[in-house]
Order: structure tokens, then C-alpha cells, then sequence
């Protein structure tokens, strides 16, 4: 399995932390998170300091899924 890189989806007051395989394409990733319908307005992607890549990930993406990994993350996840 490709190395996994984690990011920060960030929204207005609240922020997820996902993870997605490092060889991901840019389009596998954008389809993936057309299925996030969160409760909060999207407003971008950051890298995660040193202390926050050792933290486990809310969201995890793979190829062709998407998927919370902690029940309490404040969204829905819909498949079209």
C-alpha cells in the first residue's frame, strides 16, 4: 500500500482530519469528498503541524471510498 498522507479539511468554526493514500489522483480525491454533505461551509485544505500527523484521522479516503472514522464527525457521508 502507497504511503498515506493526512491533511485538514477546514470549515467554518470546525476542521476534519482525513487521510487519503499518497498516490492518489487529484480527481479519485475531489469525487471522494463530493460525498461529504457536512454541516458546516467548506473553506479549503491545509497540511497538519507536527503534532496533528501523529493524530488519528476523522475522515479516511481511499481510491474509490470515503468513510468516517469517528462516528461523531459532523457530516454525512451519501453515495450517488
Amino acid at each position: 500500500m502507497a504511503d498515506r498522507i493526512k491533511f485538514w479539511l477546514n470549515g467554518c468554526g470546525i476542521a476534519f482530519l482525513a487521510e487519503v493514500p499518497g498516490d492518489i489522483t487529484l480527481n479519485q480525491l475531489l469525487k471522494q469528498c463530493d460525498k461529504i454533505e457536512p454541516n458546516w461551509c467548506a473553506c479549503g485544505i491545509k497540511s497538519p503541524n507536527k503534532d496533528e500527523a501523529n493524530w488519528n484521522p476523522e475522515i479516511i479516503i481511499g481510491y474509490d471510498s470515503i468513510e468516517k472514522a469517528d462516528e461523531s464527525v459532523e457530516c454525512q457521508i451519501v453515495e450517488y
